[in-house]
């Protein structure tokens, strides 16, 4: 695909690399660079969609939290950390959440134990 950019309304339009459709290439529109036309097909996350995922995360590991308190007082040896730093980490995962000013950077994410 060939791919161009109205500049004055960031339209985009594709047209098919083998020369079939150039008649009707807009006169206005300019051919897009490889990295226009990546970030175009790959468009960063939005606000939203990065919440969310981030959201999934924490819901995905406040239960593997718990679960590893559980196990470390029932007298589990090969867990790393102690109860009380799988507790903080579950405690911490509960404030990762859009009231915290780090969400949604991943960077900043609760650490678990190690």
């Amino acid at each position: 695909m060939k791919y161009f950019i109205n500049e004055a309304s960031l339209e985009v339009f594709a047209f098919s690399d083998d020369g079939s459709q150039d008649d009707w290439i807009p006169s206005d529109v300019r051919p897009m660079t490889q990295f226009e036309i990546e970030k175009h097909l790959n468009p960063d996350p939005t606000p939203e969609q990065l919440a969310y995922a981030e959201l999934a995360w924490r819901d995905e590991q406040m239960p593997i939290a718990q679960q590893t308190v559980t196990a470390i007082e029932y007298g589990e040896q090969d867990i790393p950390g102690t109860a009380q730093q799988w507790q903080k980490y579950w405690l911490d995962l509960r404030k990762w959440k859009s009231t915290n000013p780090d969400f949604p950077d991943s960077s900043k994410r609760p650490v678990a134990p190690a």
